[in-house]
């Protein structure tokens, strides 16, 4: 949990200052109130919401529905709630930026969708409908505006989803209007050449509004574009940054229901309505930036300002006695501070803290929330600010996503207990419970003075009897005496978004199955955008040598068997463009190169991904259930060592692939086939090819979503590709 204003959105986290040096447009009557909606983090249009609310003043929100858990990461190995939770955060940094507020919609992001029918099955569309209803009648927009037409050209089942709903709530809210409740006057579909090429041509003009964007705002020295290029840039999850766009720039409102709005915008006279105080700082420190019991918090209030504050402070407080500190008022005299102690506990009766900045004679100017926060430093990155979360003392992390326990041999599981909060010496008792392997009981944890983390290792196998079975099972943490699992923690630790921690499902998948592989197997690795395929290929008893393409030589590869690309490594490894003609060579003299799934974006760092050429086209598999048709069933891919199977897709998650190849040499073998429902079937999900005295593969196979989740079939098909034998490799 992480302290926050509201369960639906929120405004802009953490506010410190009452003069950051931003322009205060907040204070300059507002004109209109808009509501852009979309499906995702990175959908918004920065740019557009950036000058609205900059520039012309308007009142801006952003309602995402979902938080993006179920897109791909460039940063790191994040996905699924941890990835959520980084595109969150990305979202509240955009707005600081671009001045607008933040709304979620509560959807859950399952991943790519063809069809806006299956979206809104999945998303329990009349649960979102009302969510929706709840930001529009919360934030009562004058307009609002979707990012994506409510049919196919959306491009997205999610798109267009987002789209449909919008358009209900604004039509079940006008039938509200017309019996004299609120409603908002008009709905836009912010388009553009992107789905026509002639929009002044193709839609009448009464129903088209053409903005012109892009003013200069001498108070902050910059344009609205530059604000929302940089707004756009904090997408760096999905690698969105990029250069500044300046100037001018055409927008497009298509009127899709009730009266069109006048768009030209405000001349505002002499604002009159109250400035915030210059030169005053609030903040609310606390000694750990985790909350476990209770810890005593600091409240300051600093004014370098050259006249008198009174600062109220509205708050409630746990104390044992559950008393309200009510508009405890002080006067904070020029160039003071004024501050005081008390205490936050984690019982869920501690709220928020509002501060009330007046005169000194009364006449309020400014209202500033405040939340916890954890205030440190570093010698590099000077301040650092995070949030406090309430969390548990105890938490347990796994060196592998996913153990696996191969035909009943010993498997040696490293794992570590972590705790928070004030690190006294403490002994402590951990147990080690799960079906089907060998379990640890009574494991004694000393933690000495000062030390947050202990790591242990356990040997556990197969109990009798499975050693032929394939099987997937789980293994938990508990605290000895204790009925409720210990959670996992996952560090979130990138500088454009606060430090965190994810709470997680402590539990580690088990896969136990017999799965083959051959002696003399040596596997590199190259990195990509973040993958297991390290940690599976040791788990599978297979020697991994790490590849840096910056420094690669053909040295490096020497005695390699194959070489494995980590998803999208095309996509942000720079060092491929000077390391692929080594790889090449390599590869021709027999080694054996396996391409994950890449991006067909121009952000790919070559073209050339392979000794053969290929190309890589936009086809996915996104229904998990969908058989495969083997093409080649009797490829060496396909059966050494281990045979593959229907089997072997039986319990995907999320999809079975993505970015398939779309055109390939003719020396290539496409190995399966398949289709979503109703659409035309695809073979470039997996393709193989000798190449001189080696071979080339491209996997498209959403293999690094299965590792993770525990999928059987996934590890056995890892290793198929790795142990394919070349003519230069030919090994028992």
């Amino acid at each position: 949990m992480v302290f926050s204003s509201t369960l639906l959105g929120q405004t802009r986290p953490n506010h410190h200052s009452a003069s950051e040096g931003q322009f205060h447009l907040d204070q300059r009557p507002v004109a209109m109130r808009i509501l852009y909606i979309a499906a995702h983090p990175d959908d918004e249009n920065t740019r557009l919401i950036a000058h609205w609310s900059q520039f012309d003043g308007y009142d801006v929100a952003y309602l995402s529905l979902t938080q993006g858990e179920g897109g791909q990461n460039i940063l790191g190995p994040e996905l699924g709630e941890a990835l959520g939770v980084i595109r969150r955060e990305e979202l509240y940094a955009a707005r600081r930026l671009d001045g607008a507020t933040q709304y979620f919609g509560g959807a859950a992001d399952f991943g790519y969708s063809k069809t806006v029918d299956e979206t809104l099955e999945k998303w329990n569309e009349n649960e979102v409908l009302s969510r929706i209803e709840a930001v529009v009648k919360e934030f009562r927009p004058d307009v609002i505006v979707t990012r994506f037409p409510p049919d196919a050209r959306a491009g997205h089942g999610h798109h267009t989803a987002s789209a449909v709903l919008a358009i209900r709530a604004f039509e079940r809210l006008q039938s509200m209007g017309r019996r004299g409740g609120y409603a908002p006057k008009a709905l836009y579909w912010n388009t553009s050449s992107w789905w026509a090429q002639d929009l002044e041509g193709a839609v009448s003009r009464d129903s088209l509004a053409v903005l012109q964007i892009g003013g200069f705002i001498p108070e902050l020295g910059q344009s609205s574009l530059e604000i929302g290029t940089l707004a756009r840039g904090m997408h760096k999850s999905q690698g969105f940054a990029g250069m500044t766009d300046r100037g001018a720039r055409t927008e497009y409102l298509q009127l899709l229901k009730g009266e069109p709005v006048d768009w030209t915008p405000p001349v505002f006279a002499a604002c009159s309505a109250p400035m915030p105080f210059p030169g005053i700082y609030a903040e609310w420190t606390t000694e750990s930036p985790y909350l476990i019991d209770s810890m005593r918090t600091t409240v300051t209030v600093i004014n370098e300002s050259n006249e008198p504050v009174r600062a109220q402070f509205d708050a409630r407080f746990s104390d044992g006695h559950d008393s309200r500190l009510t508009m405890l008022d002080t006067l904070v005299g020029a160039m003071s501070s004024f501050s005081f102690k008390t205490w936050l506990h984690a019982d869920g009766k501690m709220g928020g803290m509002v501060l009330y900045l007046s005169t000194q004679d009364g006449i309020w100017r400014e209202t500033i929330p405040l939340s916890p926060e954890y205030v440190t430093s570093d010698r590099v990155k000077g301040e650092l600010r995070r949030p406090v979360q309430v969390t548990p003392k105890y938490s347990i992390s796994y060196d592998v996503p996913c153990l696996v326990v191969r035909d009943g041999s010993p498997t040696v599981l490293k794992y570590a207990l972590h705790r928070y909060g004030t690190l006294t010496a403490e002994k402590v008792q951990l147990e080690l419970l799960g079906g089907g392997i060998s379990t640890q009981s009574d494991v004694v944890v000393d933690f000495p003075a000062g030390q947050s983390v202990v790591h242990l290792s356990a040997e556990l196998s197969q109990k009798r009897g499975r050693g032929q079975d394939i099987s997937r099972g789980s293994i938990s943490a508990y605290l000895k005496g204790d009925e409720v699992p210990l959670m996992t923690a996952i560090p979130i630790r990138y500088d454009h978004i606060p430090q965190q921690e994810v709470w997680v499902d402590g539990t580690l998948p088990i896969v136990t199955a017999p799965i083959a592989l051959p002696e003399g197997l040596h596997v590199g690795y190259i990195e990509g955008a973040g993958d297991d395929a390290p940690d599976a290929l040791k788990q599978l008893g297979v020697d991994v040598k790490r590849l840096n393409t910056a420094t690669l030589t053909a040295d490096d590869l020497k005695g390699l068997t194959s070489v494995v690309l980590g998803v999208r490594a095309f996509n942000v490894n720079q060092g491929l463009a000077s390391a692929q003609p080594l790889i090449e060579e390599w590869v021709m003299k027999g080694g054996h190169l396996i391409i994950q799934y890449n991006t067909a974006t121009r952000d790919q760092v070559t073209d050339h991904m392979g000794p053969l050429p290929f190309k890589l086209g936009r086809d996915r598999v996104t229904v998990e259930e969908t058989k495969p048709k083997f093409l080649h069933s009797t490829h060496p891919m396909m059966t050494y060592p281990n045979p593959l199977s229907q089997e072997d897709f039986d319990g995907w998650v999320q999809e079975r692939g993505l970015y398939f190849a779309s055109e390939w040499d003719a020396a290539f073998t496409p190995l399966i086939e398949w289709a979503d429902p109703g659409e035309k079937s695809t073979q470039g999900a997996w393709i193989t090819a000798p190449a001189g005295q080696g071979q080339v593969t491209y996997c498209g196979l959403s293999l690094f979503r299965e590792w993770r989740a525990g999928v059987p079939g996934a590890y056995r098909i890892l290793a198929n590709l790795v142990a394919f034998q070349t003519p230069a490799h030919a090994y028992e």
